[in-house]
């Protein structure tokens, strides 16, 4: 029972990050910098997704120029990937 609320509390925490960064009530840089413990284990790609504005296409293209896997978790980023993927996105510290 335990884990079940685990996993819901964590898919809960996701669902509202990508509602807040959909209506930019949550910066993308802040998550980058910052990810909750909820939403460490979130891929980079899901949260790139829920941004105003970036599909598919334009995901795929970013990560492959930040050259960072699709699977690749929000705590598995390393310094480099996360500061190509900030200045990628053309964002500012907060």
């Amino acid at each position: 029972m335990s884990a079940l609320e685990d996993a819901n509390r964590v898919r809960f925490a996701r669902a509202a990050a990508k509602r807040k960064l959909k209506s930019g009530e949550l910066d993308i840089y802040d998550l980058l910098m910052d990810p909750s413990e909820e939403l460490k284990g979130a891929k980079v790609e899901e949260m790139l997704l829920a941004l105003r504005g970036m599909g598919r296409v334009k995901v795929s293209r970013l990560l492959r120029e930040a050259r960072i896997s699709r699977s690749k978790t929000l705590v598995g980023l390393t310094h480099g990937q996360r500061d190509r993927l900030i200045r990628a996105l053309g964002c500012r510290e907060s």
